[in-house]
């Protein structure tokens, strides 16, 4: 989803009522089935003045409000590999609020101590209205200075996802198409991003050679503080190796 959009961002919204007034606060959108704006969650009321421009003012110390902004929002990004092995059809979007409407895979933003898989299955589902399954992580993106993420440094993580339905009821408001496509045809297109044509063709490895050639599955371990737990992602490990207790 894109940033502004979607997720857990903030935005002003202007609202003519008898007197003008400035909501800000974070929005989020609700699944793809409807894709309806929620309620302002915690968002703060300014009162604004017309100006002599036609629009309304608000001064900006009456913006209080968005020094609460999480910059930590902004730095994970997460998209879901939705791919049905038995029909080897992929799903992928266009994003409407683009210049150029390449394909791509659905997500967005993760949400304050949400986990990589679970953002992947709700963006999916907010987006396109398909249900789907962790299966994976395939990839992450590090860029710094990123135009898309306010200048600062972020993480675009792609994971494998597994469909457990398949009608298509994508939100219109964010997405101009939305289909299950052929990996193949995926490979082959150049109506597509470099990230998304990559990571196809490490899919179309996969399901030729096997997952677990590219597949970075997830464990539940302990953390050193007590009774904290951590996820770590990493290649299979082979069961001898995870109870081997001295070297040969």
């Amino acid at each position: 989803m894109p940033p502004f959009l979607s997720g857990r961002f903030w935005r002003a919204v202007f609202t003519r009522t008898r007197g003008e007034r400035l909501w800000a606060g974070h929005r989020r959108t609700s699944g793809g089935p409807g894709c309806r704006w929620d309620a302002l969650a915690g968002a703060d009321v300014l009162r604004a003045e017309p100006d002599r421009f036609g629009g309304i003012s608000v001064p900006l110390e009456r913006f209080r409000a968005l020094d609460r902004l999480d910059a930590a929002s902004f730095q994970k990004v997460l998209q879901g590999a939705v791919f049905d092995e038995n029909t080897r059809k992929i799903l992928v979007v266009q994003d409407r609020n683009k210049l150029k409407n390449m394909w791509k895979f659905p997500g967005g933003l993760s949400e304050p101590g949400e986990d990589i898989g679970d953002t992947a299955v709700r963006e999916v589902f907010e987006e396109t209205g398909i249900k789907s399954e962790f299966r994976s992580l395939l990839s992450i993106r590090q860029q710094h200075t990123n135009p898309g993420a306010f200048g600062k440094s972020d993480m675009y993580i792609i994971c494998r996802l597994k469909p457990y339905s398949f009608t298509i009821n994508f939100c219109q408001r964010e997405c101009l198409r939305c289909e299950w496509m052929d990996l193949h045809d995926l490979v082959k297109t150049e109506n597509t991003t470099p990230i998304t044509s990559r990571v196809a063709r490490l899919l179309l490895y996969g399901y030729r050679e096997g997952f677990d050639k590219i597949d970075f599955t997830v464990e539940e371990l302990p953390a050193v503080y007590t009774g904290l737990f951590y996820k770590l992602y990493h290649k299979e490990l082979p069961e001898n190796y995870r109870t081997m207790i001295g070297m040969d």
